[in-house]
């Protein structure tokens, strides 16, 4: 396989974890941020965040950093990417 079809590491981030990808708390969690920023330019990961988990959380969904995608319910969407897409779960 060449290096170019090679797809992204999917992160589906759920819980309370998911308040690190939003501009608010952008002091507190930099290093993260800006890791993932980078790798997600690169396209080595794809992180997708629960909208359930932010509303929970009381985030408003529209100040999520620009490269952070969304799903409705984490947990589905990690079942879909393991039994639809074959993704491997680790």
């Amino acid at each position: 396989m060449r290096e170019e079809e090679i797809p992204p590491l999917v992160l589906v981030i759920h819980g309370s974890e998911v308040g690190i990808f939003f501009k608010e708390n952008y002091s507190q969690y930099k290093p993260i941020v800006d890791l993932a920023a980078k790798l997600t330019a690169f396209q080595v990961i794809d992180i997708r965040i629960c909208e359930a988990s932010a509303r929970i959380m009381g985030l408003d969904i529209k100040t999520r950093f620009p490269f952070v995608g969304t799903v409705p319910y984490g947990p589905a969407e990690i079942t879909r990417l393991i039994e639809v897409e074959k993704y491997v779960y680790f």
